[in-house]
């Protein structure tokens, strides 16, 4: 009997041991089921119209048509430097003095003879007044004093070859002579120059032929210093063969402190639109086919929408085509979401 009601016993009790963990397994099915609490949290923003620019950039060099070597018209020992470094001088004016003494002396005695000259005309033609002498005699005196002003007109050019003068008014940026020195017309005295109407001188490739025009904003960028607003004034008509580039030509505003043969990055604004709609770039995302999409939401899911995509501007793309203004885009969380995918707006 005892051996009997222990074999009765065992089977029960393994009934037991099975009967608690099925429950557990049956409580653990239920809860991984999904629900809305655990919709993937996501963030958006509204595609709206706004203005729109594209820009290229290309390196230019500060340039200015008012920068000259003063040459001497004549050779000769330098007398006076009139002038210092960094001053400021007037077109014309006279920046040194060489020695000319020769020439002025030659000068004196052709002016002496010259007014002799000029008796002797005046008493022939008083002769010739009263019938005395001859023609000949006459129009001798008067090729002589006509040909003694032309001798001395000449060496008055001379005289004036002798002084050095300013080519534009600006300022004496360099001096190359010394007082006593030599001067040669192949050698420069003086550097001037004018810091007004400079202008960035840029090549720019000739993929841009008819999209780069005069009157387009551009943006002068330097290191160091802030952006100055301009516009191009010139395009280039030729293409340089060797690099196919054009030029274009940028104004330097006054004032701005820019310095010849400076260098300068050019921003050039070559499409603008008033009203264009717009995403950042890192919002567009691509099927293993290629097409581009953007994921929405409808009913609560994660939508694709495709895209047609056109250029790209600094983080954002233009949107031709495939969502409307007003549209709720996915922002944070695209990257992740997959089609159909129940999501949840946070923030």
């Amino acid at each position: 009997m005892i051996r009997y009601s222990l074999l009765l016993t065992f089977p029960a009790l393994m009934m037991a041991a099975c009967s608690g963990p099925a429950s557990e397994n049956t409580s653990e099915t239920v809860d991984a089921v999904p629900t809305t609490a655990e919709a993937r949290k996501v963030t958006t923003l509204e595609a709206s119209l706004a203005s729109f620019d594209h820009h290229f950039t290309v390196q230019g060099n500060v340039e200015t048509d008012r920068m000259a070597q003063v040459f001497p018209m004549t050779q000769g020992t330098i007398l006076r430097v009139l002038v210092e470094e960094g001053q400021a001088v007037r077109k014309g004016q006279v920046l040194m003095e060489l020695d000319n003494e020769a020439i002025a002396r030659n000068q004196d005695e052709l002016e002496t003879r010259l007014s002799l000259a000029k008796d002797v005309l005046s008493r022939q033609e008083r002769l010739w007044e009263q019938g005395i002498g001859t023609e000949v005699q006459l129009l001798e005196a008067r090729t002589n004093v006509k040909a003694l002003e032309e001798s001395i007109a000449a060496f008055s050019e001379q005289v004036e070859f002798g002084k050095v003068t300013a080519p534009f008014a600006g300022t004496v940026d360099r001096i190359f002579a010394k007082e006593g020195g030599m001067a040669s017309p192949m050698a420069p005295l003086a550097r001037v120059l004018d810091l007004t109407d400079m202008y960035v001188r840029s090549k720019v490739s000739d993929h841009y032929i008819g999209k780069v025009k005069t009157g387009q904003r551009v943006e002068i960028i330097l290191a160091g210093r802030d952006t100055l607003t301009s516009e191009i004034t010139r395009v280039g008509q030729y293409i340089e063969p060797a690099n196919r580039t054009f030029e274009i030509v940028v104004p330097v505003p006054d004032g701005s402190g820019l310095l010849p043969n400076e260098f300068a990055t050019l921003m050039v604004n070559d499409l603008h639109l008033d009203s264009a709609l717009s995403l950042p770039s890192g919002l567009i995302l691509q099927d293993r086919s290629g097409q581009d999409f953007v994921y929405v939401i409808e009913q609560g899911k994660a939508t694709r929408k495709p895209v047609r995509l056109g250029i790209s501007a600094l983080d954002r793309v233009l949107i031709i085509e495939g969502i409307a203004p007003g549209t709720e885009v996915i922002d944070r969380g695209a990257g992740q979401v997959v089609e159909g995918e129940a999501v949840q707006v946070i923030g």
